[in-house]
């Protein structure tokens, strides 16, 4: 296996001349509080009881609603590192589930961004949300991030409703 050495370097100077461990454990804190918070004030959810860590691209937690589990559907709270944004999915448990629900929402006008593949991306829509850790207090991101996932959650309902009335 070949390793870049200069990279190496570079983590070993920036570790050692800035505060990155300092920031990204707050972020992970940040996200820790985000979590349990959404968990006391939305009890209909059931949330996964730990953040992922995904190599500095993104962190997540997850939580699902007895409908959404029972379609093979879960929302995922994703941290966006490079950009700083919390970005809130809809995900399916296996990507054979992704795809059909892909399939079935590809042709309508979806208000949320659909994934471009879904054997691909880890979502089959998303949103992101408007407040930024860099200028937001975490109330009113959390505030944010519970109306996104609502709104999600209430457009699936909707399709899934449409669905069922047309067969």
């Amino acid at each position: 296996m070949q390793f870049e050495q200069d990279l190496f370097k570079e983590y070993k100077r920036i570790t050692e001349t800035t505060n990155l461990q300092k920031c990204y454990q707050q972020i992970l804190k940040l996200i820790r509080y985000i979590s349990s918070k959404l968990e006391k004030e939305m009890p209909e959810y059931m949330f996964m009881g730990r953040v992922v860590e995904n190599q500095m691209d993104f962190s997540y937690f997850q939580a699902t609603t007895k409908s959404l589990k029972e379609a093979g559907l879960k929302i995922q709270v994703v941290f966006m590192h490079r950009t700083c944004e919390f970005e809130i999915w809809i995900s399916g448990y296996s990507r054979k589930i992704q795809c059909s629900y892909y399939e079935r929402l590809r042709y309508t006008e979806c208000p949320f961004e659909m994934c471009a593949n879904p054997e691909r991306n880890d979502f089959i829509i998303k949103t992101v949300a408007r407040k930024k850790i860099t200028t937001d207090a975490p109330e009113v991101i959390i505030a944010e991030i519970k109306r996104k996932i609502v709104e999600l959650e209430e457009y699936i309902k909707k399709y899934q409703r449409l669905e069922t009335t047309e067969r």
